[in-house]
């Protein structure tokens, strides 16, 4: 019996090749794409899940009030973990994680790196196996620990072990490490590693108390004995956090938080300044859900194939009800050849995924770095399998039934019919529409919103801008004073912080009973102009101005709005326990990522001793060889530091990066429905042809002309698109007006012209692809079409 099932189902596959081809790619793409969102989501819910404590640990994090609004924070004071181990016997291990910038030689070897510090107990909380060295590497104080990576890069394939490094911390602090370990590669599933890693205790040679409450560290993880025990800690953070808050009145905090080490990438989108690196869940359920949308256009595709086809096994159908089968044995037959079907798009689908899918995915979102393999994962097998079964039921059960109801003796007597008046799969042609014009107008919109966030007015100019980081003041003095005499130079800024790439340092700002919180920039007073940051009230900084450089401020238009001003100059405000006078107000400049909106921002004019980074406007045609004597001065300047410049536009590259990968995402899905509607059109409109053949040919000699016929048989579908049209790109509108809304601070605004280009278009596609199918028809002699049975 299942042989017999087989081989008619298989029969009836290769009997119309074409259309069976259209339906078998049309269903593995859609479980190419429904895999590969798999693969995303459970790569995302299983990160840092490999360490064997992992139920155990929790990170500190805080909470703070920023202009009014909850603002989750990373990282705690640095005396908040040994305290914390001290009072709590819940508490069985402490490890505070931190990093600082550094420069690392060995040999003739110099690069810039990030090096991570930590207590000694971190390979015995976190599951990092080393693959060379010793089994506690960082019990000794000069001892380092380098990934896999950073191995290779010092030394290729010889040894580390043992070898030794020069470090030069904050260009004036010099340490020498031995390697005591060589980490093994770090699973895919870490969300937060390290290059190299020392003893925490050498934070102490960088100004680092290690008791410190005013002083944050990145992250500060706890074991607990077992993870119910995060209640009780939990309830013993306040305590703590009036302790911080009475030692640090001008950064107050709401309070604390545990965050379990699985937890840290899932919050990591609303974090500031997360040790992990994650994304938001709107996006993967935007991902899973055009996922699915493709599948389900390819099971209406196959759907519609299936019920327009019927009227070809009628015979079929009625000879075998004479013959003794009954309807539960001619829907098994039905379902059994979709189940075939489904499973041909399977293995189809598996080489798409694996071939083609995967790796354009990793292109375009290139911070995920999914791994496709069958064995040990049994949840992607069930998940296939569930797949299977789920094409079979939605492609197969309605038109199974619906056909198996047929009486033998109307369909042997050649006098049944495919009901039209049911519409369904005018409905699924229509359905798969509006979902192709809705994915194709969202691409459209994602792809001006693209080029709107690289027009967009940030407030300043920060093309032709060349940064360069020095580590102390008489490098910097010596660059300045290099730059200033080259040709080509136009301007010459210093400042101690990079809009864009320092760290922020948040500060409390009060007038009388009104505060708010503001982040503070250090910077010249040639900054603003270098930069072409704009003043919109008062004046800038006097250069070399000790009055200025103590008493002086200036302010963006947002801190004007929060504080409730309709005039600032003048105005005073305490700011770390001292008074500053507000000189003047700034146009507002985006210093962050182009997600959140420009927040309260102060700027106070730094003594030239401390200016660490040195902006240089160049002319658009000098940047190379602007960069090129720079280096060549750095050389002579600093010799034992790797040369380290930007271009001030690339601090925006994120926020660029981030923008392109919903474009592209949005624009290959939208390829994609394009694609499956097309194909669904193209089925119908043929098989529609086919029983139309010998009324065309009657109409023709009843003296129809061919644009007549051509349309005729193109309203009905122009019809569908256009009502498809009109539910969906509203639905449209409103949709991506929220999801531009919720993700972007700054956006194109979402007009009808990109919904209804999106719908003009979808016609003439459709005029065309209709009108050549047509054209052979038409054109052809009507005693042909008076043939056709």
């Amino acid at each position: 019996m299942l042989r017999h099932f087989f081989t008619v189902a298989l029969r009836q596959l290769t009997r119309q090749s074409l259309f069976a081809g259209f339906n078998l790619f049309g269903i593995a793409t859609g479980i190419a794409c429904c895999i590969v969102v798999y693969l995303l989501i459970q790569h995302h819910y299983s990160l840092d899940a490999f360490h064997k404590n992992a139920p155990s640990l929790f990170t500190i994090n805080h909470v703070r009030t920023t202009n009014g609004q909850a603002e989750l924070w990373a990282g705690s004071p640095d005396a908040l973990g040994p305290a914390l181990q001290k009072d709590l016997p819940q508490i069985t291990r402490v490890v505070r994680y931190d990093g600082a910038n550094a420069v690392v030689k060995y040999g003739s070897t110099v690069f810039h790196e990030f090096i991570r510090l930590a207590d000694p107990e971190f390979f015995r909380m976190f599951s990092f196996p080393l693959q060379a060295g010793q089994a506690d590497p960082l019990r000794d104080v000069s001892g380092i620990v380098l990934s896999d990576a950073m191995a290779r890069k010092y030394f290729g394939d010889k040894p580390a072990v043992g070898k030794s490094l020069t470090v030069l911390f904050n260009g004036n602090t010099r340490r020498t490490f031995t390697v005591t370990a060589v980490a093994a590669p770090f699973p895919n599933t870490a969300s937060f590693s390290f290059d190299l890693l020392v003893h925490y205790k050498v934070g102490n040679a960088l100004g680092w108390s290690g008791n410190d409450w005013k002083r944050t560290v990145q992250a500060t993880f706890i074991q607990l004995a077992k993870p119910t025990d995060a209640g009780a800690v939990a309830r013993a953070l306040p305590s703590y956090t009036r302790l911080h808050n009475a030692i640090n009145d001008q950064a107050p905090i709401r309070s604390f938080y545990l965050e379990n080490v699985t937890e840290i990438s899932l919050s990591s989108y609303k974090t500031r300044h997360s040790l992990s690196g994650g994304t938001s869940p709107t996006g993967l359920i935007v991902l899973g859900v055009l996922a699915g949308l493709v599948l389900i256009m390819a099971c209406f595709n196959f759907m519609n194939y299936t019920l327009a086809t019927s009227t070809t096994r009628f015979r079929e159908i009625g000879v075998r009800k004479v013959l003794g089968s009954t309807r539960r044995q001619l829907i098994y037959q039905f379902i059994g050849e979709n189940v075939l079907m489904g499973s041909l798009a399977l293995v189809t689908g598996l080489v798409l995924a694996k071939t083609l899918f995967l790796p354009t995915f990793s292109r375009l979102i290139d911070y995920y770095q999914l791994e496709f393999s069958l064995s040990g994962n049994w949840q992607l097998i069930v998940f296939l399998l569930g797949l299977i079964l789920l094409i079979a039921l939605l492609s197969g059960v309605y038109p199974s039934l619906y056909v198996s109801s047929f009486s033998p003796i109307t369909v042997l007597s050649g006098r049944q019919r495919i009901v039209s008046r049911n519409g369904l799969m005018r409905t699924l042609l229509g359905l798969q529409f509006g979902l192709a014009m809705f994915t194709i107008s969202s691409a459209l919109l994602m792809t001006r919103n693209a080029q709107f966030l690289r027009r967009m007015d940030i407030g300043y100019t920060p093309s032709d801008l060349l940064v360069l980081r020095t580590p102390d003041a008489q490098g910097f003095t010596r660059l300045r004073d290099a730059a200033v005499r080259l040709a080509g130079v136009t301007r010459v800024a210093g400042s101690q912080d990079q809009i864009g790439r320092s760290a922020d340092q948040i500060v409390t700002l009060e007038e009388g009973v009104t505060k708010t919180t503001a982040d503070l920039l250090r910077v010249s007073a040639d900054y603003l102009s270098t930069l072409g940051i704009r003043i919109q009230e008062g004046r800038s900084f006097v250069p070399d101005s000790p009055a200025d450089a103590a008493q002086a401020i200036l302010v963006n238009k947002a801190l004007v709005k929060a504080m409730g001003w309709t005039t600032a100059v003048g105005r005073q405000l305490r700011m770390q326990d001292k008074l500053y006078r507000v000189v003047g107000v700034v146009d507002d400049f985006n210093y962050r990522y182009f997600f959140v909106k420009i927040a309260p921002c102060v700027l106070r004019l730094n003594v030239p001793e401390e200016n660490r980074v040195l902006t240089i406007k160049v002319r658009s045609d000098e940047v190379e060889a602007v960069t090129e004597r720079m280096k060549a001065a750095w050389q002579q300047a600093i010799p034992d530091v790797p040369f380290d410049l930007s271009r001030q536009e690339d601090v925006y590259a994120i926020s660029f990066d981030e923008s392109r990968r919903v474009k592209d995402v949005f624009t290959y899905v939208a390829l994609l429905t394009l694609i499956m509607s097309t194909m669904g059109l193209f089925a119908l409109v043929s098989l529609n042809i086919a029983r139309k053949t010998k009324e065309i040919g009657i109409r023709k000699v009843l003296g129809a002309s061919d644009l007549t016929i051509a349309g005729l048989l193109n309203r009905e579908f122009l019809v569908l698109i256009a009502v498809a049209g009109g539910i969906f790109l509203p639905l449209a509108y409103y949709a991506l007006s929220a999801v531009l809304d919720a993700n972007y601070a700054y956006h194109i605004p979402v007009t009808p012209g990109v919904f209804f280009s999106t719908l003009v278009g979808m016609l003439l596609l459709a005029t065309g692809l209709i009108s050549v199918l047509v054209y052979r028809v038409v054109t052809a002699a009507p005693v042909q079409a008076l043939r056709s049975e």
